[in-house]
């Protein structure tokens, strides 16, 4: 079932009532992003500042932050990620930046929020199985120009095959280096099914993963936890998060993968944010 946008912006603003969480429009950025047929991140290009405002950078908690992984903004008080992103990291070690541009130094209208909780999901499995967690913020994020929620799918909702689909991170330039892209980037891409996918790595994608193709682009290291959004009418839905793919950045055919967000909303996200209760969290979580 794909969903249509009316349905989408009802579905968010229902989860942010039962939140308790002040009502935003989701998916709507201020500053409109510049879509081009040519955008990558691999050999990419800059995003305007501020265009996907949802963006998350996942810093530790130190005096000089390094950059660990991005994440999504999806409510006021929650950043989605990929699991794979806080092995070994706890609350205290990590931190949120939020409206960021540049990925070490700070832009005007950033801010950073620390985390108070980890909710990572409690039967991922190496490399991409369940690769999704929900970072709880210690305090209401205040919404700006460039601090902004994206829209969550409808449960369940399939992607078209072959539609477009946007991606955006600060991960690496080149396949073989080391250095990652000091300004927010985004690149094009296309749903690629996941009969195709399993075909080239051999069985091994589970349901709750979406591959796409990089035609256009490629994601690379220092993009895992980032967004995959796809424009639904006039506004923005959270798809994918960034999980894997080969391991040479945009220089073969292997899709790139990501956790299928559709796949989570009922029975992980939801559950997670309207717990109000230490034993129902844990129903649903790997706390920390």
């Amino acid at each position: 079932m794909i969903m249509k946008p009316l349905s989408c912006i009802f579905f968010f603003e229902h989860l942010l009532v039962a939140l308790g969480l002040e009502l935003e429009p989701c998916g709507r950025p201020r500053i409109q992003p510049v879509l081009d047929e040519e955008d990558r991140i691999y050999r990419g290009r800059e995003a305007v500042p501020g265009s996907w405002p949802w963006h998350a950078g996942i810093y530790t908690n130190a005096l000089f932050p390094f950059f660990i992984c991005s994440g999504v903004l999806v409510s006021e008080k929650h950043v989605l990620t990929a699991r794979h992103c806080l092995l070994k990291k706890s609350p205290a070690t990590i931190r949120v930046h939020l409206g960021a541009h540049m990925r070490d130094k700070e832009d005007a209208g950033e801010e950073s929020y620390l985390v108070e909780e980890i909710c990572a999901h409690p039967l991922y499995q190496p490399p991409n199985t369940n690769d999704i967690a929900v970072l709880t913020l210690r305090e209401k994020v205040k919404f700006t120009e460039t601090i902004l929620t994206v829209c969550l799918p409808q449960n369940m909702a399939e992607i078209v095959v072959n539609s477009e689909t946007y991606v955006t991170g600060w991960g690496r330039f080149q396949n073989q280096g080391r250095e990652m892209s000091p300004y927010l980037k985004q690149f094009r891409t296309k749903i690629v099914s996941n009969k195709t996918c399993n075909q080239v790595y051999k069985g091994q994608i589970p349901e709750s993963v979406t591959c796409s193709g990089h035609d256009f682009g490629s994601s690379c290291k220092g993009d895992s936890g980032g967004p995959m959004v796809q424009l639904s009418g006039s506004i923005w839905l959270l798809q994918g998060i960034v999980s894997g793919g080969p391991s040479s950045c945009g220089l073969d055919d292997d899709p790139l993968l990501f956790t299928k967000v559709s796949y989570f909303v009922d029975n992980f996200i939801s559950i997670y944010t309207r717990a109000k209760t230490l034993q129902e969290k844990n129903r649903v979580c790997a706390l920390s």
